[in-house]
């Protein structure tokens, strides 16, 4: 009987050490920020620049290729994604740059979650459209 008790607390062990929970949903961590965009005329001066709404803004785990949520920015360029676990994050946005030689560039950021509850502020996302 001992046996079956020291096998059953083994086996219990080994499952919550193997229990760990990797970036993404789930967590009551949130990363917010906002995307600010400049504009050039043709002849590559400097027309406008602010804060911009209706952009989408991407994320991943650190280093994947695929994102798996965006969102919008709001009228004053600001995103916010909730719900995250302490690891890290790519955020991203597309520009596009008509004047430019390439036709669609991005601004990829790095983002870590240290605390459980942490909120995070992230450095802006700077594109050209």
């Amino acid at each position: 009987m001992k046996t079956l008790y020291l096998a059953l607390f083994s086996l219990l062990t080994v499952t919550l050490l193997s229990c760990g929970k990797m970036e993404g949903y789930g967590g009551k961590a949130s990363i917010s920020g906002k995307v600010y965009g400049r504009d050039y005329t043709p002849n590559g001066n400097l027309s406008s620049e602010d804060y911009i709404g209706d952009v989408r803004v991407y994320i991943s785990k650190h280093g994947s290729t695929q994102y798996f949520d965006d969102i919008r920015t709001s009228y004053d360029g600001s995103y916010q994604f909730d719900y995250l676990q302490v690891g890290k994050y790519d955020l991203w946005a597309f520009g596009d740059c008509d004047n430019c030689d390439w036709d669609q560039m991005f601004d990829l950021i790095t983002i870590e979650i240290t605390a459980k509850k942490e909120v995070v502020v992230a450095p802006d996302i700077e594109i050209t459209f």
